[in-house]
């Protein structure tokens, strides 16, 4: 019965662990213990949202800070652990990073050719920097 309970309410609730030890304050967790729960970053993957032509040098990228409540809408204000912590970065910050290529993602190469760009999940990053190449090519015969 207990164990069904703490499932449930560990369902609806989605306590990160800092909320149980705060529900719970009469659990004492040594601080080795604790650290082994902690679970690993893992990367988050964004595409960039700028073309190379009209900005060498640079990457951009187009990220929503992420915000959710969780049991059902009701509980505590949680915040993307990324996309929060690029949202308070400042000019010169170094953002440690790697670059993932994808070949069969791009334009045809004859800049006249029409599109249809449909993003199913991924938001308009990657074609924000579609359209600035174009404009690009059309401007400075990029």
């Amino acid at each position: 019965q207990d164990a069904r309970l703490y499932e449930e309410w560990k369902w609806f609730r989605c306590p990160t662990l800092l909320e149980v030890l705060e529900e719970f304050p009469s659990v004492e967790l040594p601080a080795s213990l604790l650290l082994t729960q902690l679970p690993l970053l893992q990367p988050r993957y964004y595409s960039i949202s700028s073309a190379p032509g009209p900005y060498p040098g640079e990457i951009h990228l187009t990220v929503a800070v992420v915000t959710y409540h969780s049991e059902n809408g009701q509980g505590p204000l949680h915040y993307g652990v990324c996309s929060t912590w690029l949202s308070r970065l400042q000019p010169g910050d170094t953002v440690p990073a790697f670059i993932r290529g994808a070949p069969s993602f791009r334009l045809p190469p004859a800049p006249e050719a029409p599109c249809v760009l449909v993003g199913p999940g991924t938001g308009v990053a990657p074609f924000r920097s579609f359209w600035q190449h174009r404009l690009h090519v059309l401007r400075d015969g990029g």
